[in-house]
C-alpha cells in the first residue's frame, strides 16, 4: 500500500488527480451512479409507501391490511422489515465475494454488472400489484419482491461503495470525490424528490387515474435509473488498481470486521441516524397534505425549499472539515437535523387561508432551509470516515477488504431502513394521518430528531484522531490536513 496519509506528490499531480486515479471525466460518470440507485430507493421507500398506505385525499387505494399486530408491526412494515433482513444478509456474503474475486471483468464491476438489470426492474413491479387490495396476496407479492430487490441492490451498491476508497486513495481526494458525487448527484436526487411529486400531478391532470399516474412515473424513473447505473461500469477499469483481494475466510473475515472497536463506534452511530431520518423524505406528501392541507404539488415545493442550505452546505463543507475535522463536523450536521425535525410535532393541522395556516407554512420552510445545510455533511462525510477505519485495516492486513467493511455496515444497517418503514407505518396506522386524525404524521418530527440527536452523542464517541494516528504510525507517514 502506497503512503496514503502523506502529500501526493507535485502539484501538477494534485490538480489532475484530486478525485482520484479516474480523472475528471471518469469520476463523473462514476459518481452519477449515486442517484441512479438513490431513485430507486425513493422509489421503493418514499412512492412505495405512498402507493400501498396513501395520505387522504391522494385518490388511491390502501393496498395492504391497516392491522396492528404484535403491538407495532402493520401488514407493510412486516413486508419491509422481511426484505431489510434478507437484505442485511446479503451484504456480508455480498462483500466477502467482492472482497475475494478474481473476475477478469474486476472484483467490483463483475457485481455491479450481475445486480444492475433485477435492481432496476424489480421495484416498476412493486407497483403493479395482483389480487384485490388487502389481500394476502398483494401481502405475500410486496414480500416476495421487496426481498428480491434487496438483494440486488446489495449486490450492485456493495461493491460500488467500495470502489470509493480504492479509487480515491487519500482523505483528500475522498472529500474532493464526495464533493463531486454531492454537488452532482445531490441535486439530481433532490429534483427526484420533486419530480415524482410533480409527474403525478402532471399525469393525473392528463386524464389519468392516480394509480396509473403513480405506475407511469414509477416505469419512466426505472428506466432513467439503468442509464445512470450503467455509468459506473462504463467509467470504470479496474486493472488500473492494483489491489491484493482478501485471503480470510467469511467467519473469520467477519470477526476481524467486527472487532474494530472505532467501526463499531461508528456503525452504532449510524444505525439511530438511518433510523430516524429515513422517515425524513417520506413524510414529505403526508405534512403536505394533512397539516398544511395542500397537494402533492405544494410538497415538491417543500423539498425544493432545502436546496439554499444544501448549496450553502456544498460550498463551505471542505473549509468546515479542515478547521474542525471531520467527525466534528458530521456531528454538527446530525445534531442540527435532529434538532430542525422536533419543531414539526408542535404544528396544528389547517387548511389554506385558516388561523393556523402561516404560522405552518413559515415554520416549515424555515425547518426544511435548516435541513438543507446540513445535508452535505451527511451526504459526504460518513464515506470519509469509513474510507479511514478501511485505511487502517488495510494498514494492518495489507489487502483490500473495503467491501467487507461496507458489508457488515449492510448487515447491521439494512434492517434499520426497514424498521425505520415500520416504525413510520405504525405511527401513520395506529395514531393517524387524516386531517381529523393527524397524530400519526405530527409524531414523525419529534421521533425522528429524537433519534438524530442520539446518533450525534454517538457519533461523538468514534474516536477520529487515535485512527488517523494508528494508520499513519503503521504506513511510517506524515498526516496532512487538507486544504482546498
Amino acid at each position: 500500500m502506497s503512503k496514503d496519509l502523506s502529500d501526493h506528490g507535485d502539484a501538477a499531480g494534485q490538480s489532475r488527480h484530486r478525485m482520484g486515479h479516474l480523472g475528471l471525466g471518469r469520476s463523473v460518470m462514476f459518481v452519477l451512479g449515486g442517484p441512479g440507485w438513490q431513485m430507486l430507493a425513493t422509489i421503493v421507500v418514499s412512492i412505495g409507501i405512498y402507493f400501498y398506505l396513501p395520505p387522504e385525499g391522494a385518490g388511491l387505494q390502501v393496498q395492504v391490511s391497516e392491522e396492528i399486530f404484535f403491538g407495532v408491526l402493520t401488514a407493510y412494515g412486516l413486508a419491509r422489515l422481511i426484505g431489510g433482513v434478507i437484505d442485511s444478509l446479503a451484504d456480508p456474503l455480498v462483500g466477502h465475494l467482492s472482497d475475494r474475486s478474481r473476475s477478469r471483468f474486476g472484483r467490483r464491476r463483475y457485481f455491479l454488472i450481475l445486480g444492475i438489470v433485477p435492481m432496476v426492474v424489480v421495484p416498476a413491479l412493486l407497483f403493479f400489484p395482483p389480487g384485490e387490495p388487502g389481500s394476502h396476496g398483494i401481502f405475500i407479492y410486496l414480500t416476495v419482491l421487496l426481498s428480491v430487490y434487496y438483494i440486488f441492490f446489495t449486490v450492485y451498491v456493495a461493491p460500488y461503495n467500495a470502489l470509493i476508497p480504492e479509487i480515491a486513495r487519500t482523505e483528500m481526494e475522498r472529500v474532493e470525490l464526495m464533493r463531486l458525487r454531492a454537488m452532482i448527484g445531490g441535486p439530481i436526487s433532490m429534483t427526484y424528490g420533486i419530480l415524482w411529486l410533480v409527474g403525478i400531478d402532471f399525469f393525473k391532470d392528463a386524464g389519468l387515474d392516480a394509480t396509473t399516474a403513480v405506475q407511469v412515473v414509477v416505469v419512466i424513473s426505472c428506466a432513467i435509473s439503468f442509464i445512470f447505473c450503467m455509468l459506473p461500469i462504463l467509467a470504470v477499469d479496474e486493472s488500473e488498481m492494483a489491489f491484493e483481494p482478501s485471503a480470510l475466510d467469511m467467519k473469520n473475515a467477519m470477526a476481524t470486521t467486527l472487532k474494530n472497536r472505532p467501526f463499531l463506534a461508528y456503525l452504532f452511530a449510524q444505525m439511530m441516524f438511518i433510523l430516524g431520518v429515513t422517515m425524513s423524505g417520506p413524510a414529505i406528501p403526508y405534512f403536505a397534505r394533512v397539516i398544511l392541507g395542500r397537494d402533492e404539488g405544494f410538497a415538491a415545493i417543500l423539498s425544493v425549499t432545502m436546496l439554499p442550505g444544501i448549496l450553502i452546505g456544498f460550498a463551505i463543507i471542505h473549509k468546515i472539515v479542515n478547521v474542525i475535522g471531520t467527525k466534528n463536523t458530521l456531528v454538527a450536521s446530525v445534531l442540527i437535523l435532529g434538532i430542525a425535525h422536533i419543531p414539526y410535532g408542535l404544528l396544528t393541522p389547517s387548511v389554506p387561508g385558516a388561523e393556523h395556516d402561516l404560522f405552518n407554512v413559515v415554520v416549515v420552510i424555515i425547518l426544511s432551509s435548516l435541513k438543507g445545510l446540513a445535508i452535505a455533511g451527511m451526504m459526504i462525510l460518513p464515506t470519509v470516515i469509513l474510507g479511514q477505519l478501511i485505511d487502517l485495516d488495510q494498514a494492518h492486513t495489507g489487502a483490500g477488504r473495503a467491501a467487507m467493511f461496507y458489508g457488515v455496515q449492510g448487515l447491521m444497517t439494512k434492517w434499520v431502513y426497514a424498521a425505520s418503514a415500520a416504525l413510520m407505518a405504525f405511527l401513520l396506522s395506529g395514531y393517524g394521518r387524516s386531517a381529523a386524525e393527524p397524530l400519526g404524521v405530527l409524531l414523525i418530527g419529534p421521533v425522528a430528531g429524537g433519534l438524530c440527536l442520539i446518533s450525534a452523542g454517538l457519533y461523538a464517541l468514534y474516536p477520529e484522531r487515535r485512527v488517523q494516528a494508528q494508520a499513519a504510525e503503521v504506513l511510517g507517514v506524515t498526516q496532512t490536513k487538507w486544504t482546498a
